[in-house]
């Protein structure tokens, strides 16, 4: 039971991300987005994926994988596009 709150926690912390991704990909327009907010907490989320491989946690290193990807997209949207 507790795994499946785990993965139910990753899969909403995640996918709350991907509209953002998405539209600052599809726009080109981050003019919104703070480049050292999204830089923050993409080191939170690779730290987080950090421990979820340390401690073998799976619906944590699920969860961080596609976090990291999501705010990669970000903040690469935001270092291309301004």
């Amino acid at each position: 039971m507790a795994q499946m709150i785990g993965f139910l926690a990753a899969i909403l912390g995640t996918i709350c991300w991907v509209p953002q991704a998405w539209k600052a990909w599809a726009t080109r327009d981050t003019s919104g987005l703070s480049l050292a907010s999204n830089l923050m907490f993409l080191s939170t989320v690779v730290l987080w994926l950090t421990y979820g491989l340390m401690i073998g946690d799976a619906p944590l290193i699920a969860a961080n994988v596609c976090a990291t990807t999501a705010m990669v997209i970000i903040v690469a949207a935001k270092l291309r596009f301004g």
